[in-house]
């Protein structure tokens, strides 16, 4: 066999190329997500964003927990819909447990990622208290723990308001 009429030198990368290069000491920060509630930013990018994919989750979750049923656009099933038991308030711990339950459905449906480990009540302060009664309204602060198992973190936290009657 005689020689090749293709020349291959011009194809390919040296690896001595400078894209190849990694020993710069600056690593360039991504965008993850929008942080909300959504601001205007004050660098080149138009809204605040995450750049961490935790404050993200947390982001995301806070925002699942927040939001009722038919509120987001062309996903009417989105959210925990607590909305539709703010005014049941009967027993504490009853209701505490219906709140449970759908929260979990949805972090289930919307964000299989996690995994929710403890949902609690957490005691106003009284400032808090008498600021809400003055309102006409009851506070409640949920606490939020939960896990993202398949990258190995544990214990990450949100806290959630709502004003509830009944």
């Amino acid at each position: 066999m005689g020689h090749s009429k293709y020349k291959f030198k011009s194809v390919g990368n040296q690896s001595t190329a400078r894209k190849f290069d990694n020993t710069s000491n600056t690593t360039k920060v991504r965008n993850i997500g929008i942080k909300t509630p959504v601001r205007a930013s004050g660098t080149s990018e138009i809204f605040d964003m995450h750049t961490d994919f935790r404050a993200q989750l947390k982001d995301n979750l806070k925002n699942l927990i927040l939001t009722n049923q038919g509120e987001r656009v062309c996903r009417h099933n989105f959210g925990a819909n607590l909305k539709s038991i703010l005014y049941d308030y009967t027993k504490e711990t009853q209701y505490l447990n219906i709140i449970k339950n759908m929260i979990n459905r949805a972090a289930e449906l919307h964000m299989p990622v996690i995994q929710i480990n403890d949902i609690s009540a957490v005691v106003l302060s009284d400032l808090e208290k008498n600021k809400a009664n003055r309102s006409g309204l009851a506070k409640l602060k949920l606490r939020v723990v939960f896990s993202i198992p398949k990258v190995q973190i544990t214990n990450l936290a949100i806290e959630v308001e709502m004003f509830i009657g009944g």
